[in-house]
């Protein structure tokens, strides 16, 4: 289930994350444990994060490897490392939809929210445009935590575009 597609405002967000490239098919088995690699790491350097864990999309090719962050949001820009990167994303206008249910239907909501988007006229940046930035970030925040909600048709993520400042 989709929620009504809507446009916000969001300040600065600085996040603590970890950058990979890896084919689409191997996003299920290789990007949610290093959800826990960054809690973990988050903890380590005495920080906590500030929302839900969010996958970025930052590269997405039409064939061959795409190149996400999964990460988490932070208080403050934190000093990162050769594992974990810190940076902030920018302030601006997004997108954004909420899809309840199991994360299958992903793919279907970051396509619902871009033939919206088309239907009011409104571009929006592709990852492609602005490789490895977040000027053109295409964000999954994972609101539902499958660990205390085992019901995968109560899971809600937030699927937002990144439309500029």
């Amino acid at each position: 289930m989709l929620s009504t597609p809507e446009i916000v405002t969001r300040p600065d967000q600085p996040f603590a994350a970890i950058r990979v490239s890896l084919e689409r098919r191997d996003i299920p088995s290789r990007a949610p444990p290093l959800i826990g690699e960054v809690a973990g790491w988050l903890a380590a350097h005495g920080a906590a994060p500030v929302g839900a864990p969010f996958f970025s999309y930052l590269e997405m090719p039409e064939d061959g490897p795409l190149v996400m962050e999964v990460g988490f949001p932070t208080a403050a820009l934190l000093a990162g490392d050769a594992r974990v990167r810190t940076g902030t994303i920018p302030a601006g206008r997004f997108a954004r939809l909420i899809h309840t249910g199991p994360y299958d239907g992903l793919y279907e909501a970051n396509v619902a929210l871009g033939e919206w988007l088309g239907k009011q006229g409104i571009a929006h940046p592709m990852p492609e445009q602005s490789p490895g930035a977040y000027d053109a970030a295409l964000l999954e925040i994972y609101e539902t935590d499958p660990a205390t909600e085992p019901d995968p048709q109560k899971w809600k993520t937030e699927v937002a575009f990144r439309l500029g400042r």
